[in-house]
């Protein structure tokens, strides 16, 4: 905008004016009273006089011309000025309405034209308040408007072909007496935006909210946590406030055994690209649970500023795992085991021999249950025992020594009750008795070998630590025990057809050699 232009003559003229006026004065005032008193000086006075007041003349002319050139100037500055306003007001981006008391529209810009949607010749006349969405509040919102004398907002206006818009209005009132400006900006792709986003906001609120999975963000120089969900407090036992006074208390949270792991890989995360590990944490509560956390980084202006990711927790999968895990343990265990008993019992078939079926027996149930000492006792009567075979890391065999089971009550209950007994700790037992060949014994077990509801013997397992002999090992020794007692009456058996079959040849061969002798006797002349 141009200098406001002044209209005073410069300080110069203006003093040479008043100089001029002030020495005419004072020869006016001088020949006045020479005149009165000396007549002969006035001609002299009164040129001198003239000659000031056309100074004074020329003085006000040239202050006079330096008036109108300066006149000239204010009003080129004005054109100016309002040609520049009106330049504004015709190439502005916002819309300008001026109106009147009355509301009415007078005069608008294009960019008004162009927002209401109406031609300048349409829109001069209409009033403020066909243009908007609720007219009914026009009334009083304008007496507002007239008291406040300016106001700001945002209101939702119908433009002329019934387009909804949304624009950011600045109201002045009595810029002019009785006239008003209206300044509207269209935002309603901005409105709309800010809609979607709010929207787009309040879903991710509700889904975050909500959703059993945290939702975490952290900076990526730091790695202190900058936002996590609601989820958070549910899983940790912690509040999210505890989370924001500290940002870095996530770390204490991780199991001491997987902290280090976790802590480096979550620092090689800018280098990997990814983060995706599977650890355990302890809540607030002290209980101790598994989480799976999957992150990434994300960039912002070429540089890495973010980590973000999700933590889900994942204690029942580890838990069913586990159980899976040892459910195939156990599955491939008996897998081994009836294998193992497969093959004992193979063994213990393959040879009908006695010797060998006792053998065959010691060594696999060596295979199985960690022994010292093992003895298989025959029963030679209702009270009688015999050692009919014996494992032992002593040298000293003995093979055929007998003992009493009534002098021995856990030998005795074996026998009586057909059941296994499992003595952890012998020391413990006042009734147990250190004879041989239960001699040195601190574990114990003893599995009735049984064949056809008739008990053939016990087998003897002992070790010389105490606790060595657990349940598992008293239910493998007793499953070894059927085939074992089997294959044993089946010895027996073979053992008693071998003797019959020696006495039948025994037999056959003398009635062959009596055959013999009779017909030698025939044949001989009487």
């Amino acid at each position: 905008m141009p200098a406001r232009a002044t209209l005073l003559p410069p300080l110069w003229l203006r003093l040479s004016s008043l100089g001029a006026l002030l020495t005419s004065l004072a020869f006016f005032s001088l020949s006045v009273r020479i005149n009165t008193n000396h007549r002969g000086n006035a001609k002299a006075l009164l040129s001198s006089l003239l000659v000031a007041m056309a100074l004074c003349v020329f003085l006000t002319v040239c202050s006079l011309w330096y008036l109108r050139m300066q006149h000239q100037g204010t009003e080129q500055a004005f054109r100016d000025t309002d040609c520049e306003f009106s330049s504004i007001f015709q190439n502005v981006l916002d819309g300008i309405l001026i109106i009147n008391n009355e509301g009415n529209c007078i005069d608008a810009n294009p960019a008004a034209e162009a927002i209401l949607r109406f031609s300048g010749n349409r829109l001069i006349g209409q009033n403020i308040g066909n243009f908007l969405a609720h007219s009914e509040q026009i009334a009083e919102g304008w007496k507002v408007f007239l008291a406040n004398e300016n106001q700001r907002g945002r209101a939702r206006l119908i433009a002329g072909d019934g387009t909804l818009l949304m624009v950011d209005f600045t109201v002045g009132a009595n810029y002019l007496p009785g006239r008003h400006v209206v300044v509207l900006c269209d935002v309603t792709e901005r409105a709309q935006a800010e809609s979607s986003l709010t929207e787009s906001e309040e879903r991710f609120q509700l889904m975050a909210n909500n959703i059993q999975e945290i939702f975490w963000m952290m900076d990526a120089e730091t790695q202190e946590v900058t936002y996590v969900n609601r989820a958070y407090l549910a899983l940790t036992g912690y509040t999210i406030e505890h989370l924001h006074t500290n940002p870095s208390s996530y770390r204490e949270l991780i199991h001491p055994e997987d902290r280090i792991r976790v802590l480096s890989k979550l620092c090689e995360v800018l280098a990997s690209g990814t983060f995706d590990e599977e650890f355990r944490f302890i809540r607030a509560d002290g209980v101790i649970r598994w989480v799976w956390a999957r992150g990434f980084p994300v960039r912002a202006d070429g540089l890495t500023r973010w980590l973000v990711g999700t933590a889900h927790d994942i204690t029942s999968r580890k838990q069913a795992e586990l159980q899976i895990s040892e459910h195939l343990d156990a599955a491939e265990a008996a897998r081994a085991e009836a294998d193992a008993l497969r093959k004992s019992t193979l063994a213990l078939s393959q040879n009908l021999a006695m010797d060998s079926v006792l053998d065959t027996l010691l060594r696999c149930i060596s295979e199985l249950v960690p022994f010292d000492k093992a003895s298989v006792l025959f029963v030679e009567n209702e009270s009688e025992l015999m050692v009919a075979r014996e494992a032992s890391k002593n040298l000293r065999k003995r093979i055929g020594l007998t003992l009493s089971a009534s002098e021995d009550c856990f030998l005795q209950r074996v026998l009586l009750e057909k059941k296994a007994t499992l003595l952890p700790n012998v020391a413990a037992e006042p009734q147990w008795r250190d004879t041989e060949p239960l001699d040195q014994v601190q574990s114990w077990l003893g599995i009735p070998l049984v064949a056809a509801d008739r008990v053939l013997g016990i087998l003897s397992l002992g070790a010389n630590s105490p606790f060595v002999f657990t349940s598992e090992h008293l239910r493998l020794a007793k499953s070894l025990a059927v085939p074992a007692a089997v294959a044993i009456q089946n010895a027996r058996v073979h053992e008693r057809a071998e003797i019959y079959a020696a006495e039948l040849q025994v037999r056959l061969q003398e009635l062959q050699e009596a055959q013999n002798a009779l017909e030698l006797a025939e044949t001989k002349p009487s």
